[in-house]
């Protein structure tokens, strides 16, 4: 019961900070737009706190995601084209990175990327489209590789290319930045 409560508590901190951080680009914007943003750092920090702690990512919270992205689409554009190309969009990564994950497993025996982060990015395109989960995963990269970094010296071991890193926990933060703060970028 205390671990549960400590996830709540820590995903509560970190909405709390994503909303803060987001709260420069999100002022003077429709209402709608601050919404979408608060349901996403809510989403956002949910993700990043349960996969840390599990190295998985709730399907519901990815869910939650695409009904923003839905939401969104419904509120801003309203163009069925434009829905069918950001779906298609997110199938299609979807589906590219499946095969480049069974590649990596079959050359290198072990997991690369997981399915629920694929996932992630995949629904991330349908909100933000393909530049902005460009800009999602360099970000979410390099704040893993800093994490990486500091728990290797942290713990006094090497860093290896092997260690398992909970790439969703900066995925999700970073596709609230995305969506905040380069909504040109999509």
């Amino acid at each position: 019961m205390k671990l549960m409560r400590a996830r709540h508590r820590s995903a509560a901190a970190a909405a709390f900070a994503l909303a803060v951080g987001t709260l420069p680009a999100v002022m003077g914007s429709p209402a709608f737009f601050a919404a979408s943003t608060l349901a996403l750092c809510l989403l956002a920090a949910a993700i990043a706190v349960h996969d840390l702690a599990s190295l998985l990512i709730p399907d519901r919270y990815t869910a939650g995601i695409l009904v923003v992205a839905l939401a969104d689409w419904w509120f801003e554009a309203g163009d069925f084209a434009a829905l069918v190309w950001r779906i298609g969009s997110g199938v299609t990564l979807m589906l590219l990175l499946c095969l480049f994950d069974t590649a990596y497993g079959r050359l290198r025996g072990r997991d690369g990327i997981g399915f629920g982060d694929i996932k992630l990015i995949a629904v991330s395109a349908v909100l933000v489209g393909l530049a902005g989960v460009g800009t999602q995963i360099v970000l979410a990269s390099v704040a893993a590789f800093i994490f990486s970094v500091i728990r290797a010296v942290r713990l006094r071991r090497p860093l290896r290319a092997a260690a398992r890193v909970p790439f969703g926990t900066f995925l999700a933060p970073a596709l609230v930045i995305v969506w905040a703060w380069l909504p040109a970028a999509w």
